[in-house]
């Protein structure tokens, strides 16, 4: 590794207990237990709730669903995530609810609606909880003709207003909020538009902002580290969120996107090289309050569908200075 490389451990994770794109658990409860036991270890002490329902093939489908659990601690997923959460000492931000009808119909306004009726619902229904902390905007990362900008800064004023003792976060990607837009525009577009559009008028109302990072390759050329451009995003969104009082996070992505004509199916996203962890964590570093990751459960856990998961923890650990051997006596 490099000797001098400053690396801030990862202290947040989302949590993502419907869409399988990093892969399927089917955990139960001791792996679950065992996923919240590892990120005390690790010092992992935020939980973000990327969505609680979403419609698929016209259905929708729910965190909680009752069907969810097959043991008598818990009536659903969304129940355990709170009381585990809880027990933790965690802070959890909460995601809503994503309807694809709505916005292929271009009903965005619809989509606001249902968007606040299930958060005074939901909200009210864990109020009691003290882990409860903050709200996360689930539908941040649609294509630019669903109102995106719209729908979001609408829920923001939402939150604000109704929920003002909760926090706000958002994490869209540096490239875009759908796929690779550094094709589309140049940092300084990038800050020019989404700050005139977006991130000025939200001013007052995101206080965290977590920027995926969306570059898997680690660039070195004949043994030496090329600039990959990575921190002069950083450096110029930072700016931008300075201006707007909004807290800089990273999203560290701990799954590799799929690199096309190498036969890798395309939307399935497995977890990544830990070279590419250790130079995002290094670029990252130094220039964001707080790094946190999509998503532990999926793809750094023992537990997960993909089989270098645990190799990847193990690494990971090396990176920040802990003993790997944590992970034998959490898992077995």
């Amino acid at each position: 590794m490099l000797k001098n490389a400053v690396i801030k451990p990862i202290t947040g994770t989302f949590v993502n207990m419907m869409i399988s794109d990093t892969g399927i658990c089917n955990s139960g409860l001791k792996e679950w237990e065992q996923d919240f036991r590892m990120m005390d270890v690790l010092g992992i002490d935020h939980l973000f709730v990327i969505r609680t329902e979403c419609e698929r093939d016209g259905f929708r489908i729910s965190a909680e669903d009752p069907r969810s659990t097959t043991w008598p601690e818990d009536e659903n997923l969304l129940d355990m995530i709170f009381r585990l959460a809880e027990k933790h000492n965690m802070k959890l931000f909460l995601g809503g609810p994503q309807n694809i009808t709505n916005l292929h119909l271009g009903d965005w306004k619809k989509e606001i609606d249902d968007t606040k009726r299930y958060y005074d619902r939901t909200v009210a229904k864990y109020a009691g909880y003290k882990c409860l902390q903050g709200l996360y905007v689930t539908l941040e990362a649609l294509p630019w003709h669903f109102n995106f900008l719209d729908i979001c800064r609408e829920v923001l004023i939402y939150f604000r207003k109704n929920f003002p003792e909760k926090k706000t976060l958002m994490s869209p990607g540096f490239n875009a909020l759908t796929g690779d837009m550094s094709r589309r525009y140049s940092i300084k577009e990038w800050v020019d538009i989404f700050g005139r559009y977006f991130f000025e008028p939200a001013a007052g109302m995101l206080d965290y902002c977590a920027l995926q990072d969306g570059i898997a390759v680690p660039a070195c050329f004949q043994g030496e580290i090329q600039d990959n451009g990575l921190s002069q995003w950083y450096q110029a969104v930072e700016e931008l969120f300075k201006k707007c009082g909004i807290e800089m996070w990273g999203n560290i992505e701990t799954f590799q996107r799929p690199f096309p004509g190498h036969g890798e199916p395309k939307g399935v996203f497995r977890q990544g090289d830990y070279r590419s962890l250790y130079m995002k964590l290094a670029e990252a570093s130094p220039l964001v309050k707080r790094l946190i990751t999509y998503d532990f459960f999926t793809c750094m856990s023992p537990n997960t569908e993909w089989g270098s998961s645990r190799r990847l923890l193990a690494r990971y650990m090396e990176m920040i200075g802990k003993d790997p051997s944590a992970i034998d006596e959490i898992y077995n």
